[in-house]
């Protein structure tokens, strides 16, 4: 009777990936910078006062995307005084304006007029400004990733500093003092329901992008970004944040980078 040998399971794949591509960094003597955004906040809730309590917990600071519109007044105190926490506008009213024309999801298109979608994200800037004053930088975290290019000039034009999707940089044409930092993996996938998405997607998501940087393949200097929706994880999708968090933070060749550091370089 033969014994049968199982191979490797999903997480230890991953881990030891991980750990593989983070010394290979190490032995070229650079550094693989990490950023984590969460999108969707709106109110004071427990997912919320979790997220908070692991980025303290972990030392790893979290640039949390607010809809402005959608704000209610539970949400600026439940998120003061946290100084590794940061609020980037998560669009102007989280609206989808291409509903049933088979494109997905965009509040941040050509649906309407560009001048339009200008004027409101400017409106939702000073009601973000209003409500969080130096926590907040004007980042535009776009709503469902979905974002026009055409509105880059216009962003930056009216004091934006960056911007942010899914996927490898660049994904739109470079502007000087206007940043693009995006997202790269998400542990949630929604079909059906929002659950962990699993080790072997982390795999070749974030390790993948790592390589790629490393390789050159990819852009060397944009961070490997993880975004969250608190209030949709489920327990295995925070258990694996709280791991990737501190595994990462433990590595000589690994830093998680602040939403400031990334944005706003340079400024105190």
């Amino acid at each position: 009777m033969k014994t049968m040998v199982r191979g490797p399971d999903a997480a230890t794949l991953f881990w030891d990936g991980l750990a593989e591509e983070l010394s290979a960094w190490q032995a070229s003597g650079r550094v693989a910078t990490f950023w984590w955004r969460d999108d969707d906040a709106a109110a004071a809730s427990p997912a919320l006062t979790r997220l908070i309590a692991l980025s303290a917990a972990t030392g790893v600071p979290v640039a949390i995307a607010a809809v402005p519109k959608l704000i209610e007044p539970s949400l600026p105190p439940a998120l003061a005084g946290h100084p590794n926490v940061w609020l980037l506008q998560h669009g102007f009213a989280h609206i989808d304006h291409a509903k049933g024309l088979g494109q997905g999801a965009w509040e941040l298109g050509a649906h309407r007029p560009l001048a339009t979608v200008l004027t409101e994200l400017e409106t939702g800037r000073e009601i973000m400004r209003d409500l969080f004053g130096a926590q907040f930088l004007p980042v535009i975290a776009a709503p469902w990733n979905h974002i026009d290019p055409r509105l880059m000039p216009g962003l930056a034009a009216r004091g934006f500093l960056g911007v942010s999707a899914y996927g490898e940089r660049p994904l739109f044409p470079p502007l000087a003092g206007f940043e693009e930092a995006n997202i790269h993996f998400d542990p949630s996938r929604w079909k059906a329901g929002a659950r962990f998405r699993g080790e072997t997607a982390a795999l070749e998501m974030i390790v993948g992008h790592l390589r790629r940087r490393r390789s050159g393949e990819a852009e060397p200097d944009e961070p490997t970004g993880i975004v969250s929706h608190h209030a949709a994880l489920d327990e295995a999708s925070w258990r694996f944040l709280a791991d990737l968090f501190r595994f990462v933070a433990r590595h000589p060749a690994g830093a998680w980078l602040s939403p400031k550091q990334i944005f706003s370089p340079g400024v105190p």
